[in-house]
């Protein structure tokens, strides 16, 4: 465990001890406790399949653990952990795992379709020492595109930091290795970059890709860091770049501002526990009517914005997102060009689903983002009658202010709807997944049944086998766009076939089952802020009922009450200040 997660366990415990002791509500510290003890920073390392990216896991590992050969091996992204029992757990879409030997990776191949990824426990003194750092073997982009997909939806939302493994044969970061990075930076994620298998090239030439490569991380991503050559020395490299990841930087982007925005809501609630002592039961019984109107507000705003949004928001974004995959499309013509008139339906495929996926990751984020602080402002709005009775509680006039720039950090740390998806329709498989096992007569030791993938998405629009759902539509439909590949058609009649067949035809399919998936976000979107604004008028209303019938107990009772929230203040404070 890092030393910043051991102290920052000791700050939040202490949290947890000084809001009891003056009857604060603590329910967050605890949820934050537990986050902050069992959190670990995935580590996916991406790159083609001949990008030597198990090869440089074994090295660094100093034994031949992953896989190798001259086809794609790695089908299922594999976590490298440390366990003094040495095992492999391959992991079920519906949580479940199913022990195996370290040496059955060689063969799980053939049943990849079983599993979404594996957990390879390894007694290796390399591992425990990096830890919370988690190094993820991936798919690479020659693996089949279900393998592939499944992976990096999986991960794209939950890698902490990317490692990018560039042969060196190939001598520059290609389409589709520069729309993965894309939506690595989309989500914020920091990326290493090694420049692999440089024994194979004379100094010259290695100077000159890398710096080359250089020059496209700066002009696409404003990353100015050199690129690691890697030759046989991919032990000491790796371990190089582990070192300057800055694990530390990473938890405290995740947790610095959950910290802080707890130790805010703490302090409000000893500012109105303060005020309520020093008010008489009239005065805080009209107060606690109030926030309670308030909730009565909130659930009032939240059922007309659900259907405000369907009405007035899904439609716009639909069309957005449509016309952005419209546009990458055409605008990887060539690319689907060539590999449409090599009649090579493989490498269509795979274009075809990262363009979808690149185009949507991107303008969804972006959208999602501008429709959350709306609702947040919406209901902000419709708390503004509320302001009058918080500053009278010594919350002062910047209460609702400071209240709604919480939610919206809030929603910018845990609201990634493409990580939200993934989660939710998990749910929803393995629901599915559970009704086929009754149809099946499934037993234990038996197979996973299959899950019809063109009925689920009739269904909720796209399935979940913890992958990106978007990009699944894609691979749902692919068939019926690959009847349009024909070989040896002319390049300007196929190209004619793609702009006028291939892509209005996909953006049919796109239109309704994007439609249902984003009216189903939305709606979840609202409830989430909803809840949360509820919470924090709860929190309040629970602080001001602690000390409601207050009005009856001596001037010395009081004055000890408020000297011990004197004394909790201080700590919170100082408890605020090294966070910082």
């Amino acid at each position: 465990m890092l030393k910043i997660q051991t102290d920052w366990i000791r700050l939040v415990d202490e949290l947890h001890q000084t809001a009891l002791s003056v009857s604060l509500k603590s329910d967050q510290i605890d949820d934050l406790g537990a986050r902050l003890r069992r959190t670990e920073l995935l580590l996916p390392v991406i790159g083609s399949f001949s990008a030597g990216k198990s090869s440089l896991l074994n090295a660094f590992l100093e034994k031949d653990v992953l896989p190798i050969g001259l086809a794609p091996e790695t089908e299922l992204a594999t976590e490298l952990r440390y366990g003094e029992d040495p095992h492999a757990l391959a992991m079920r879409p519906d949580g479940t795992g199913e022990r195996m030997e370290v040496d059955a990776l060689k063969s799980i191949k053939a049943r990849a379709r079983e599993f979404t990824h594996v957990q390879l426990f390894l007694d290796d003194a390399r591992l425990k020492a990096i830890e919370p750092l988690v190094l993820v073997d991936m798919p690479g982009f020659g693996s089949s595109l279900e393998a592939h997909n499944k992976a990096i939806g999986w991960y794209l939302p939950r890698g902490a930091h990317f490692i990018v493994v560039i042969n060196v044969v190939d001598g520059t970061i290609t389409q589709s290795l520069q729309r993965q990075l894309d939506d690595v930076h989309t989500m914020g994620r920091d990326m290493s970059v090694l420049l692999n298998q440089t024994n194979l090239r004379a100094d010259d030439q290695v100077r000159s890709v890398a710096a080359s490569i250089r020059e496209q991380l700066q002009l696409y991503y404003g990353i100015d860091e050199a690129v690691m050559p890697v030759g046989t020395d991919g032990h000491e490299v790796l371990t190089q770049v582990l070192a300057r990841i800055a694990p530390d930087r990473i938890v405290r982007r995740i947790f610095a501002d959950e910290i802080k925005a707890l130790t805010e809501s703490l302090l409000e609630q000893i500012r109105i526990s303060e005020r309520a002592l020093l008010n008489d039961k009239r005065t805080n019984d009209h107060a606690l009517e109030e926030l309670a109107d308030g909730l009565g507000h909130i659930e009032q705003r939240r059922d007309c914005m659900i259907a405000d949004l369907r009405r007035q928001q899904l439609e716009s974004v639909v069309e957005r997102a449509l016309k952005t995959v419209e546009y990458e499309l055409m605008d990887a013509e060539n690319e689907l060009l060539t590999a449409a008139l090599a009649g090579n339906r493989d490498s269509f495929s795979r274009t075809f689903a990262e363009v979808v996926r690149h185009a949507v990751t991107r303008t969804l984020k972006e959208q999602m983002d501008e429709v959350s602080r709306a609702i947040v402002r919406d209901f902000g709005a419709a708390l503004a009658d509320l302001e009058p009775t918080m500053a009278q509680l010594g919350s002062g006039t910047d209460w609702l202010k400071n209240l709604t720039e919480r939610l919206n950090q809030s929603l910018q740390r845990t609201g990634d709807m493409l990580a939200g998806w993934s989660d939710s329709l998990a749910t929803h498989n393995a629901r599915q997944l559970e009704a086929r096992k009754q149809e099946t007569g499934w037993k234990p030791g038996q197979p996973l049944p299959q899950v019809n993938y063109r009925n689920i998405a009739t269904i909720v629009a796209v399935t979940t086998q913890v992958i990106n759902p978007l990009i699944e539509l894609a691979i749902i439909f692919l068939p019926e766009i690959l009847v349009f590949i024909r070989e040896g058609t002319q390049r300007e009649q196929m190209r004619k076939t793609i702009r006028d067949e291939v892509i209005p035809s996909f953006k049919r399919e796109l239109r309704g089952k994007l439609t249902a998936l984003l009216a189903e976000q939305l709606d979840n979107m609202v409830q989430q802020v909803a809840a949360d604004f509820a919470r924090e008028i709860e929190t309040q209303s629970a602080a001001l009922q602690a000390h409601r019938d207050n009005a009856a107990a001596s001037a010395e009772q009081t004055n000890a009450t408020l000297a011990l929230l004197a004394q909790a203040r201080e700590h919170i404070l100082r408890i605020a200040k090294e966070v910082q």
